[in-house]
């Protein structure tokens, strides 16, 4: 039985505009949806038997949870809604679409609530293998299809998340330690056809000695 806290054409021009782009000022509507839109993490876990749809419009109607939170941290830290980031200027060659790309302040503020989720997840719960990875983040709430497999890093599994829609750029790397899992959220081009696995990360800047 379907249980759909929003219609999923209104949750989706919510959390496209205003979840992952950070675009504009909310309306009466979208501040009403937004207040009825609150999921419990353990509302949002699919079941076995759901749909591909399904499994999207819940993991829609999870992050929703963020909304309020995040509209007062660019509000607080940043001090109004974010610009999307500019356009190249004439001339200028683009970004290479396979590789990482920044965050706005939206973004980073989902991807550091869902990193901290993430994590506290699978805390003290060494993943034994990618299927295993990949279990613990459905029952999380993210639709398998938008769980990518990554080559083993020194060993231990590794996925990535896809959390990018309707503009946006956020997904997770998860990377499996001895004592749990470390989340790092980053940006991917939201062009269609760039397949999140073969993004290349940019690489950590080393702190000076």
């Amino acid at each position: 039985m379907r249980s759909h806290a929003l219609p999923k054409s209104l949750l989706l021009a919510v959390l496209g505009c205003v979840v992952l782009s950070g675009c504009g000022t909310r309306s009466t509507t979208t501040d009403q949806a937004l207040a009825g839109s609150s999921v419990s993490a353990a509302a949002a876990v699919p079941d076995a038997a759901a749909s591909d749809e399904d499994q999207e419009l819940r993991f829609m109607e999870l992050l929703t949870r963020d909304v309020p939170r995040c509209n007062q941290y660019v509000a607080k830290e940043k001090g109004g809604l974010p610009e999307d980031l500019p356009e190249p200027d004439p001339g200028v060659t683009p970004p290479n679409r396979e590789e990482e790309v920044p965050l706005n302040a939206y973004e980073e503020c989902f991807g550091a609530e869902e990193a901290q989720r993430v994590g506290e997840a699978f805390k003290n719960t060494k993943p034994a293998g990618y299927e295993a990875m990949q279990k613990k983040l459905t029952e999380l709430g993210y639709p398998a299809a938008r769980i990518h497999r990554m080559p083993d890093h020194a060993g231990a599994p590794r996925a990535r998340v896809d959390l990018r829609m309707m503009g946006g750029r956020l997904a997770l790397e998860v990377t499996g330690t001895g004592t749990g899992v470390t989340v790092e959220a980053f940006g991917a081009s939201e062009e269609e056809g760039v397949n999140l696995a073969e993004v290349k990360r940019k690489p950590k800047s080393q702190p000076k000695p």
